[in-house]
């Protein structure tokens, strides 16, 4: 599978028609992922953690993919591509 680079959804090829794309999928990060969090930058995911999540996926291509955090609860996001493993679940 080819991993596109996200840059937003109103920049995406698939304009919008994504919903139909959409698969469950388990998201392996080989790095951790930080977010602000009101001026302070915190750890998201953690290298190594493994979660559940959602990706839209056309042609072998994954467009982006989210995920929710199990450190802070509540966070859910889009995830950078460049250093995940996608495993779709079927």
């Amino acid at each position: 599978m080819k991993y596109l680079y996200f840059k937003g959804c109103g920049a995406c090829k698939l304009n919008g028609s994504c919903k139909e794309y959409k698969k469950n999928v388990n998201i392996t990060f080989d790095k951790s992922e930080k977010a602000d969090n009101w001026g302070r930058i915190v750890t998201v995911f953690s290298k190594g953690e493994t979660v559940r999540g959602e990706a839209v996926i056309k042609d072998d291509k994954i467009y982006c993919a989210s995920a929710q955090s199990n450190i802070y609860e509540g966070y859910e996001d889009f995830i950078g591509l460049n250093h995940v493993t996608i495993e779709v679940l079927e």
